[in-house]
């Protein structure tokens, strides 16, 4: 038997080139890695459409050529309606192949993503053990699929079952590292934004979860409030096959809070400072708690930047977030990590559930104040399964006439929000507004062109500037 894995192509489908950069399948990676431990007389490929530029038709002539008896499909809700079209064509060409679908857009909506891509079945929630268990019963030709936990399927008699959720998986380390072997690791490079050194990239993923509660967070629709993680073991484990095996020094972690346990990354990092990894890496953190002793000890082990997601300015926007951020002690985080010298990344959300003009005014107002390395401006997008969604959907603030690439959080298409005082063209005008106002200040300018000190940065620079000037007005 052979599986196909694929990685829709986005970018040629209406998504804004760059701003994501070409990051490494590293879901697929993982499904890959653990069927294949499961199933080592099954044959898999990962086809990243994306990150090779190919057509739908191109890809699907790559699966004819494959010839699967699976093919499995990545899809957030942003790429959902080119893996319809994509779906639709490999049904067309290949009718007899079984599809699923898998992440988080189906994972919130399984019934409507089964109904628009015409998949076989959807994947819901954490995908290794459900994966595996499909794969079991093809091969044994046993079509009781209610058998499987975290699956959406349609009966014999056409009728849509969604069967239990799937338990987590309580022990990380049970999981074999990603199978980077399927991939050409040198194709992929983090955005100008989040690459902090040239030469091959990877994601690394250290813990699943977050024990915050943010109205607009997607990762709820795969993982669960809390936090569970690897060993600092079986991480170092992974390190050394990446720096060993593939020449990778790179990494951006994944983790949606890599620095909610003090001593836990306090271990970590010892533990890569005595290896001398010589490594480069970014990670996300929450801008309260990190004290001197964290940020030195993260310097040490090679992390180059600290991503802070603010969100807003304003208290009130921030309470509709339940985001429970104090913005003066992000100020003194943001202060300490500069001090130690690692550079600021902030991310924030224009077009919230009871934003108005004057509230993205005080976004932009605090943005400058903070004055990070890089300021990431996105538009509020209502992801399924997240508390925004069901509220805006409730309200009517979905437009009707939306796709799904409207869901981007940074692209050229017009925003899927709509509300009665802050429609669509109001918030795409505050979002180019808060982009303009923060790049193109002066002082930010030179202080940019002060701090060049080598090729990646100047690399960096360059293709940031392509990304600002494909962002239409």
């Amino acid at each position: 038997m052979k599986v196909l894995l694929i990685n829709p192509a986005f970018n040629r489908y209406g998504g804004l080139q760059g701003h994501g950069g070409s990051m490494v399948p590293i879901n697929l990676c993982y499904l890959a890695a653990y069927a294949r431990k499961a199933h080592p007389d099954v044959e898999f490929k990962i086809l990243d459409s994306e990150i090779l530029s190919l057509s739908h038709e191109e890809t699907v002539r790559e699966a004819e050529k494959f010839s699967p008896g699976l093919i499995g499909i990545s899809a957030n809700t942003c790429v959902f309606d080119s893996v319809i079209n994509l779906s639709h064509q490999l049904k067309a060409r290949l009718p007899k192949v079984p599809i699923i679908i898998g992440g988080p857009h189906p994972s919130a909506l399984p019934e409507g993503s089964l109904f628009e891509s015409k998949a076989d079945f959807v994947g819901i929630g954490e995908g290794e053990i459900t994966f595996s268990e499909l794969i079991s019963h093809i091969k044994k030709r046993d079509n009781d699929w209610s058998k499987i936990d975290g699956i959406g399927y349609r009966n014999e008699y056409g009728e849509v079952k969604i069967n239990p959720p799937r338990s987590l998986i309580k022990d990380l380390d049970i999981i074999p590292f990603p199978a980077r072997d399927f991939v050409d690791n040198n194709l992929y490079s983090p955005a100008p934004t989040k690459r902090v050194s040239l030469g091959p990239n990877t994601l690394l993923t250290t813990s699943r979860g977050c024990p915050y509660n943010c109205g607009f967070c997607g990762a709820r629709t795969v993982w669960t409030r809390g936090i569970r993680t690897r060993s600092t073991k079986n991480i170092i484990e992974e390190i050394e096959e990446c720096v060993g095996k593939y020449g990778i020094r790179s990494f951006n972690l994944t983790d949606e809070f890599f620095t909610a346990k003090k001593n836990r990354v306090l271990d970590i990092c010892r533990a890569i400072c005595e290896r001398k990894f010589n490594i480069s890496w970014v990670c996300f953190a929450r801008a309260q708690g990190l004290d001197k002793e964290t940020l030195e000890a993260i310097k040490e082990a090679g992390c180059k930047e600290l991503s802070f997601g603010i969100e807003s300015g304003n208290e009130e926007i921030l309470k509709k977030i339940d985001k429970s951020l104090d913005l003066k002690e992000a100020e003194r985080v943001i202060r300490l990590t500069k001090k130690v010298g690692i550079k600021t990344h902030a991310s924030y959300i224009m077009g919230y559930l009871n934003e108005t003009e004057e509230t993205m005014r005080d976004t932009i107002r605090l943005a400058k104040k903070l004055n990070t390395d890089i300021a990431a401006f996105f538009i509020a997008s209502p992801l399924p399964g997240t508390p925004f969604y069901h509220e805006a959907l409730q309200k009517g603030y979905i437009r009707s006439n939306a796709s799904w690439i409207n869901y981007s959080p940074l692209s050229n298409q017009d925003s899927v929000l709509s509300m009665p005082d802050l429609n669509a063209e109001v918030i795409r005008k505050w979002h180019r507004k808060a982009i303009r106002s923060y790049y193109l200040r002066p002082s930010y300018m030179l202080r940019r062109l002060l701090a060049l000190r080598n090729w990646n940065e100047v690399k960096n620079l360059i293709e940031g500037l392509k990304l600002f000037f494909k962002i239409k007005k």
